[in-house]
């Protein structure tokens, strides 16, 4: 059975839309320290802009970001890329445990949680906790980057996030 078949469209995310959309942000920031507008980045990524300003400014809180009013201000990396880990944007968007909830909805939480799953899931959580944590702002860009330029005519130009 495939999923149009159960009514719902496949995720190819582990990440709520909020932090997929900060990480797009994010990645194509200028690292030069230049300010781009709210609705300009918007615009760009084909994001809806309200709902992007709120995502910035959750990101400035945390100090991921810098803002700066008036007509040359906007928002623009608080740190060089490689000091920004994927670790810091997920807690930002996600919480401190982005992956502790049980893939089965099992309540209680990790301690809490006896499904038959926990034990892999625990490993894995491990895993990917450890990989964000190493992986930067930096790593993503030049990841992005070279998916962009492309030879081959079948992959995709661009890596979604």
């Amino acid at each position: 059975m495939q999923h149009s078949e159960l009514g719902f469209a496949p995720s190819r995310s582990i990440f709520h839309t909020p932090t997929r959309y900060a990480l797009q942000v994010l990645v194509r920031l200028p690292s030069d320290g230049t300010y781009r507008l709210a609705r300009c980045l918007a615009a760009d990524l084909e994001l809806p802009g309200p709902y992007l300003a709120k995502i910035l400014q959750i990101l400035g809180h945390c100090g991921i970001l810098e803002s700066h009013r008036g007509p040359s201000g906007g928002f623009r990396l608080n740190r060089a890329p490689e000091e920004i880990t994927l670790k810091e944007v997920v807690v930002a968007m996600e919480g401190p445990e982005p992956f502790g909830d049980c893939l089965l909805g099992h309540h209680g939480g990790k301690d809490g949680c006896h499904c038959p799953i926990r034990p892999a899931w625990d490993v894995l959580q491990n895993q990917l906790t450890a990989f964000m944590a190493e992986t930067t702002l930096q790593d993503l860009k030049v990841s992005h980057d070279l998916s962009s330029i492309s030879d081959e005519p079948d992959r995709p130009d661009a890596v979604p996030v």
